[in-house]
């Protein structure tokens, strides 16, 4: 019997995983693991990530505001994402947390053809609950419970935010030493100062 071609083996419905997402009681402990045991650095460490007045999201279509701080660092190509929620909002974060979990929370993918790829994992059994919507932006980021409810979410990020990842990465690559951790009061402070709109 001949062997399944590489392209076969393994081949997620939604292409490679870009981001795992860890939801975290202590981000700051959580930190200082993934730097000093871990190696991984530097990390962009968002204090008041989402901001003391964060935008509505809509999570099991109510609208919520979710409190965040938030780090980003990378192991190869893969993102790693640091989430501390700290008001008490519902959210997947804070239903994670009180169901006495830590850790990975969700799968995040960048989706060139974001639409087809949330009818792809709908028609999987994936259900939508916690959408992120933005100024300026068609589509949101969508976060999906697994029809088992065994596995991670999946998180699905439109096309036109490949430019916040790739400005994180670029922080990464282009980090000369010195503290591990770049830090920015909110994500979308250190957005603005890397020249993404």
């Amino acid at each position: 019997m001949a062997a399944a071609p590489m392209s076969e083996v393994g081949a997620p419905i939604i292409g490679p995983v870009t981001q795992l997402g860890f939801v975290v009681r202590d981000i700051e402990a959580t930190l200082d693991h993934w730097v000093g045991v871990m190696g991984v650095r530097p990390f962009l460490f968002c204090t008041e990530g989402s901001g003391l007045d964060p935008r509505p999201t809509t999570y099991r279509e109510q609208e919520v505001r979710v409190q965040t701080r938030l780090a980003f660092g990378f192991v190869g190509d893969v993102q790693v994402e640091l989430i501390e929620q700290v008001n008490g909002a519902p959210s997947p974060y804070r239903e994670f947390i009180d169901g006495g979990r830590e850790g990975l929370q969700h799968l995040g993918y960048w989706i060139d053809d974001h639409e087809a790829a949330c009818r792809r994992v709908e028609a999987a059994g994936y259900v939508a609950e916690y959408l992120i919507h933005g100024p300026n932006r068609p589509r949101p980021v969508v976060y999906y419970r697994t029809p088992s409810l065994l596995g991670p979410m999946l998180e699905l990020i439109p096309p036109e935010l490949k430019r916040n990842r790739q400005a994180v990465l670029d922080m990464a690559r282009n980090w000369s030493g010195g503290d591990p951790l770049v830090r920015h009061r909110t994500y979308g402070e250190f957005l603005a100062a890397s020249g993404v709109s």
